[in-house]
């Protein structure tokens, strides 16, 4: 028995994590418990390697601008439990987040008593979404895939839409260690009938054409030459006919909105350009490109694709800038990659550590070239202390991390 919310979020968060499988029976069994009819309700899937919270953003400021009642679903979280599960952009009230994982409690309990198996966190976690999103009665579901795609447990719905936004390497215990095998589960979320649109690096273009043909669904494809940046800061450009700007820094940020502008047009063409702009206009996501002090930037990026995206983007946005960063990662990304990186486009690259079960200490990779300081918090406010007038603080390496700082930082 769970007794108040923090017993209850412990509870959920120390359900095992991956388990092997080989299909969704175990979802779809657990879906079919809850007995909940969600076939009237359009729903959005976003995969992709990184992106896909910015595009879940977009796309619900969007649909909300619209005059839809939106639930969105994300993972994970930057600071709050709660920010997961969202109504209109709203995250889940304490009390009903409590409600509903007593309610998975008893699921699970059951479940377990009939098949001898528990199910694992996500599964839970996607469960609360969908009954939270149909006690909401919402028109749109914007769904972010956890992990891959393929035995994703949201992948237990049918979708109207699928995205994928990019694909790199990350998970690569989980999903493969190729592009085409990381492809092959994103693209999982697929099946006969459905729409894709993807701004996928040109070079998988043929893979995806292939997988897409083989299903018997359709496709979009959508690359930076279908868009005219127009200015860093703020970010502005120019497609379909029409100039954008987004309150969201970011190289990335560009083929974010797009992907998202396209999925608009694709599923509610009826959705005039300026609830479209005015949307994309409104759009915050916490721990993108951040600033959380002056010229002092929070990023979520966690893996080589999403720091090499980075790096474009400082390169643009903070030309004749000095950069410097204060990293930490958790052990099971390529830690030497990413600072590799890192190191490439910074002048001063601290790296520290923050609380967290997954971290593993760092200080070996301390180098010459690299500091290192125990304490992230105080390590912050020495740089800050130093940096001159032409300094950009980048602060990045882990969402954990990002969520950290943001939770413990005081200007």
């Amino acid at each position: 028995m769970l007794n108040n919310l923090n017993q209850a979020i412990e509870w959920i968060e120390t359900r095992i994590k991956f388990r092997p499988k080989t299909d969704l029976e175990r979802m779809k069994t657990a879906y079919a418990m809850l007995d909940i009819d969600l076939s009237n309700i359009k729903k959005i899937h976003v995969a992709g390697t990184n992106g896909k919270g910015s595009v879940c953003s977009y796309l619900t400021h969007i649909l909300i601008e619209a005059g839809y009642k939106v639930g969105t679903f994300t993972s994970p979280y930057l600071v709050r439990f709660n920010e997961r599960i969202r109504f209109q952009m709203n995250e889940i009230e304490d009390d009903v987040l409590f409600e509903l994982i007593q309610q998975v409690y008893d699921l699970n309990l059951e479940y377990e008593e009939r098949f001898k198996e528990t199910l694992t966190f996500f599964e839970l976690l996607t469960l609360i979404s969908l009954i939270y999103f149909k006690r909401k009665k919402v028109d749109v579901m914007v769904m972010e895939v956890g992990l891959g795609g393929l035995l994703d447990a949201t992948n237990v719905l049918s979708y109207d839409l699928s995205l994928i936004t990019s694909i790199g390497f990350d998970h690569m215990k989980q999903l493969g260690n190729t592009l085409e095998l990381i492809s092959y589960n994103k693209l999982g979320i697929l099946e006969e009938g459905s729409h894709l649109i993807t701004t996928v690096h040109p070079s998988l273009h043929p893979y995806f054409k292939r997988y897409v043909k083989n299903v018997k669904a359709t496709a979009e494809y959508y690359t930076m030459d279908d868009l005219e940046r127009l200015s860093d800061i703020p970010l502005s450009f120019k497609a379909f006919n029409n100039t954008y700007h987004l309150s969201l820094i970011g190289e990335y940020q560009l083929l974010n909105a797009l992907i998202s502008i396209a999925g608009i047009h694709y599923l509610f063409p009826d959705i005039k350009e300026p609830i479209i702009k005015a949307g994309l206009k409104k759009t915050t996501w916490l721990g993108r490109l951040e600033e959380i002090a002056p010229n002092v930037y929070l990023d979520g990026a966690h893996n080589t694709h999403a720091i090499e995206s980075l790096k474009e983007t400082s390169l643009h946005a903070f030309k004749d800038k000095e950069i410097w960063v204060l990293f930490s990662a958790l052990g099971d990304k390529d830690v030497s990659g990413m600072i590799q990186i890192a190191q490439s486009f910074s002048s001063r690259f601290v790296l520290t550590s923050f609380p967290d079960l997954r971290f593993h200490d760092l200080k070996e990779l301390a180098t010459g070239d690299i500091q290192y300081m125990e304490d992230p918090l105080k390590a912050l406010d020495l740089l800050i202390k130093e940096m001159g007038k032409n300094t950009i603080i980048l602060i990045f390496g882990s969402l954990h991390f990002a969520g950290y700082i943001k939770q413990n930082f005081k200007k």
